[in-house]
């Protein structure tokens, strides 16, 4: 086993995800700005005679604008940072302590940017319904940040509704926790009845496979990540043959190619074409397995790892789930209002560039403090909130 500490061995998985981060942020912005991008639809187009837009839509480009696909890297990464340490020691004490720590890690942030949403819904700061005729995305602007109801209905969300009954009216960005706590406790309960012997690799693809055959394909993503760190956890590694470059390069293409699988209704133009299967008309089923390819190659290949790891991304990663929750709040109300003030007939461009960068710049910033204040607190906090459960003890 590598004496390398966890916390080092695994930095680079920070660095993926501090980029998938940025690739939900483009993607959001893409859907209110550019949404030809997404669609393929001619009428929506902004620059030019379009043949930018389109070839991003109709190429693996849009991988750099697929929120399913870095939602799913989110999910498949939580299947391997959940389950690593039990990998590693077989401690099923471990998994009740993740257990019951989950709702409490998530809890406070979570609660907070919905609260921190629906306060600037109160003040009116929220600006992106008057720009879906100009951006020509009024489908999808008008359905951010509405229904929003009285206090005693926020509350009720923050505690339950977001995580167990998929309501992200105060966030929409939320659609993924109910995915992601119950998608944890799957995991947990999956790893306690499989153990931690040989036999769990091959219930690991089974689990996995049937997963993958019903409407809750994401499920599988947890399940994919675990496989992953088991291998990790057991010192997998490529031929050094040329075998091993041949899976290399078949994991990177089947990467690319599944996980850039559009989000649009167009399938039926583009290079995908091959995987319209009449059983599935789901996206979710190509971007899970898509993003199980990728993170496979990069945890297995060094220079993607060294990759990951730069410092750049290190940050990213940190201050992703701060990032990830407040974003969209931002854009919407600043980066809206920003835009709305600069644009005139003829200048799209610049007025986008303009309320991007300041969006990026105070999302930045407030990411910053968010998870300084706010993120590591909840860490802290349901560390002890998993001792009192497990152990009644709130004892370090």
């Amino acid at each position: 086993m590598n004496s390398e500490p966890p916390q080092n061995k695994l930095a680079f998985l920070d660095g993926v995800r501090g980029v998938a981060m940025i690739i939900v942020v483009f993607h959001h912005f893409g859907l209110g700005f550019f949404p030809a991008i997404n669609y393929l639809n001619p009428d929506q187009i902004h620059l030019g005679n379009g043949e930018v837009e389109l070839l991003i839509a109709r190429t693996p480009l849009n991988l750099f604008f697929n929120g399913g696909f870095a939602v799913s890297i989110f999910f498949v990464l939580s299947g391997f940072v959940l389950s690593y340490k039990f990998h590693r020691s077989g401690s099923h004490k471990l998994l009740r302590e993740y257990a019951a720590k989950r709702y409490f890690r998530l809890l406070i942030p979570v609660g907070a940017s919905i609260i921190l949403c629906y306060m600037l819904h109160e003040a009116g700061l929220f600006t992106h319904r008057e720009l879906g005729d100009i951006t020509k995305s009024k489908d999808w602007l008008n359905c951010l940040f509405t229904d929003m109801k009285t206090v005693a209905v926020m509350i009720k969300n923050v505690f339950i509704d977001v995580f167990l009954n998929n309501d992200n009216r105060y966030n929409p960005v939320l659609w993924t926790m109910t995915i992601e706590f119950l998608g944890s406790l799957l995991l947990f309960s999956f790893l306690t009845l499989s153990g931690n012997n040989k036999k769990s690799i091959l219930l690991h693809i089974i689990v996995a496979f049937l997963i993958l055959l019903t409407d809750k394909k994401f499920y599988a993503a947890f399940i994919l990540g675990s496989l992953i760190s088991r291998l990790f956890a057991d010192g997998f590694s490529f031929p050094k043959s040329w075998k091993g470059i041949t899976i290399k390069l078949f994991l990177l293409v089947a990467g690319i190619y599944f996980s850039s699988y559009p989000q649009g209704s167009f399938v039926q133009q583009s290079i995908w074409k091959p995987l319209a299967w009449g059983w599935t008309n789901s996206y979710d089923l190509f971007h899970v397995l898509g993003s199980f390819c990728l993170l496979f190659l990069i945890c297995f290949e060094k220079n993607f790892k060294r990759f990951f790891s730069i410092k750049p991304f290190l940050y990213l990663g940190k201050i992703s789930f701060s990032f990830y929750l407040i974003h969209l709040a931002v854009m919407c109300s600043l980066g809206c209002t920003i835009f709305l003030r600069l644009w005139k007939p003829g200048t799209y461009f610049i007025p986008f560039f303009i309320s991007f960068i300041a969006s990026m710049a105070a999302t930045f910033l407030i990411s910053h403090f968010y998870y300084k204040y706010i993120d590591k607190t909840s860490i802290r906090f349901s560390e002890k909130m998993g001792k009192l459960i497990t152990n009644g003890d709130l004892s370090e």
